[in-house]
């Protein structure tokens, strides 16, 4: 009865390491390429700490998003964005570390966010929409992760100035108060594609149409604004941004990795990203 009962742990054990060991792995690959990663859970001061590899510096707008409890069964604080004036800046060509893999063919790009979308159509902008995280502006238009005003997930890459090369979104697929996990990705030929909550087909997908993108941008990363007057009022959290595309595992490794921790069936949460830990 003892024989049976040790080889039952020692198998349990096993089957935990492995488990274990797969999963630093695949924490590791969300690593790769990763370019700006905003955790945004301080819960109280002036600036959001970027724990990507690029250490960016960030600034809040004068008037500034506020923090508030996410009320979400892993996020714990989070940013409120009010649709009217409140914003996080990224200013990366100002730091000399631009991100460009957009119009790189071998290379693409990702973003991905925690969001909770609380109005649409706040701004009286008349596109009917308004970015998550968005770079871009007169003759350097780049690229959004948008909300649309049909409660939409979608993205968008331009030409320079301003031209659609790609820009699908799916109605319905950001509620009204819910958190959701959005992610965006984009590599030349293929589009773009978007895709909620981990899911492995995406919510709306749209080719290049063999546009060529903006090669000539160097304007801030902003995130819940668009700089000729776009606002988002909305809770976000946990932004990711890579200079390649992300696949399907990957994804789903950033929507449950938290600060930088794994979110382990239950709730609990396990260090795992090496490079989280440093920090």
């Amino acid at each position: 009865m003892r024989k049976k009962m040790r080889q039952s742990i020692c198998v349990t054990l096993l089957i935990a390491v492995f488990f274990g060991v797969t999963f630093i792995a695949r924490a590791a690959d969300i690593e790769d390429g990763l370019w700006m990663y905003l955790p945004m859970n301080e819960g109280a001061g002036e600036k959001v700490a970027d724990h990507g590899p690029n250490n960016f510096e960030t600034e809040l707008s004068k008037s500034a998003p506020k923090w508030v409890d996410a009320n979400h069964d892993n996020l714990k604080k989070a940013l409120e964005f009010d649709g009217k004036a409140t914003y996080v800046k990224i200013d990366m060509a100002g730091q000399k570390k631009d991100i460009d893999s957009h119009f790189d063919d071998k290379k693409g790009i990702s973003i991905c966010a925690w969001v909770k979308v609380l109005k649409v159509g706040t701004d009286a902008h008349g596109q009917t929409r308004q970015p998550i995280v968005m770079k871009g502006n007169t003759n350097q238009w780049e690229f959004a992760l948008y909300v649309h005003d049909d409660f939409g997930a979608g993205m968008s890459v331009w030409t320079c100035p301003g031209s659609g090369v790609s820009e699908p979104h799916g109605a319905g697929t950001a509620p009204q108060g819910k958190w959701i996990h959005q992610c965006g990705t984009f590599l030349l030929e293929e589009g773009v594609r978007v895709y909620v909550d981990g899911k492995k087909d995406p919510v709306a997908e749209a080719a290049d149409n063999g546009q060529a993108v903006c090669d000539a941008g160097d304007r801030p990363v902003f995130i819940a604004h668009r700089e000729d007057g776009q606002w988002l009022n909305a809770v976000i959290a946990e932004v990711y941004m890579w200079d390649r595309v992300i696949d399907n595992a990957e994804m789903n490794l950033a929507m449950n990795t938290i600060g930088g921790l794994a979110v382990q069936p239950g709730g609990k949460l396990t260090t795992t990203w090496g490079n989280m830990k440093r920090r």
